[in-house]
């Protein structure tokens, strides 16, 4: 009786282990896609909850000597949380930062932005894969937090938290199915020593490539742009949300950010389509 018990759940356990992969392969080709799931979401929490990146002020218009008469009168208009901004422009920037680590050193066919199948042709194990084995999501969850830190509002933030969690944990769980049946006892000699999200620096180690600045500009100059974007058409909305008007006027910090981005963006594109300035042989 025991042993049809045990291996009843051995059965159920792999079930649930070839669903896990069959699950992280298929949002693994989709990965790109999890901000257009959250829009609707934000789109609820923007009309149904508080926002904080756009602050009321009272001002009251006095009329002098014709107080006495007319009275005063009161406008409320609304400033931008500049201290909210900033820390949204940090913790996405920082995000980039990270993946610029990761793309400067890396070498071919790996970490890239391939979405039929996986794919590695050797393992990672310096540089920034020395700190955490999933570096290159650790800095997608920073940048795509980043504009959802602009609405200032903690419950949509923490079921940001979440749905990228569940999201990424079967995407995580699918690679490194392949990368054990790969590389067998050197990955997981080097996962059980590397923690799977959150760095650890206690044990890095520097990387066996030196820093590409061709190859982290070819392979990220899409990413920042996307950033600067979300961050630009977040703001957007809710100022007109907020202020019911097409016309807004537009936070500085933000709007310089997008307009620098936008234009690395076509300078880069027009030199990759054009050049082989950004060939770098083996990366």
């Amino acid at each position: 009786m025991l042993e049809c018990t045990h291996f009843h759940l051995l059965g159920v356990f792999m079930v649930l282990k070839d669903n896990f992969k069959k699950e992280g392969d298929f949002l693994f080709r989709y990965r790109s896609y999890l901000p257009l799931v959250v829009i609707p979401f934000f789109v609820l929490c923007l009309v149904s909850l508080p926002q904080n990146l756009l602050l009321p002020r009272i001002e009251v218009q006095n009329f002098f000597f014709l107080d006495f008469w007319l009275g005063t009168d009161t406008q409320v208009n609304f400033v931008y949380n500049t201290p909210l901004v900033i820390f949204a422009l940090i913790v996405g920037l920082l995000g980039q930062g990270i993946r610029i680590l990761v793309a400067g050193y890396v070498p071919r066919n790996t970490s890239g932005r391939n979405t039929k199948a996986q794919k590695a042709e050797v393992l990672n194990t310096t540089g920034m894969y020395s700190l955490c084995r999933n570096p290159l999501y650790l800095g997608n969850f920073l940048m795509m937090f980043a504009p959802v830190l602009l609405l200032g509002n903690w419950l949509f933030a923490l079921s940001f938290i979440l749905a990228f969690w569940l999201y990424y944990e079967r995407i995580i769980y699918a690679e490194e199915s392949f990368l054990t049946q790969k590389f067998g006892d050197e990955y997981l000699q080097w996962a059980k020593n590397t923690p799977a999200f959150l760095p650890n620096f206690r044990h890095y180690t520097k990387s066996n490539l030196g820093f590409s600045m061709r190859s982290m500009l070819k392979r990220e100059y899409h990413s920042l742009f996307g950033l600067a974007t979300s961050l630009f058409l977040i703001h957007w909305i809710i100022s007109v949300y907020v202020s019911w008007d097409l016309v807004v006027a537009f936070e500085p910090c933000i709007s310089v950010f997008f307009v620098v981005s936008a234009v690395i963006y076509v300078v880069m594109l027009v030199l990759i389509k054009t050049t082989k300035i950004f060939e770098v042989e083996g990366r």
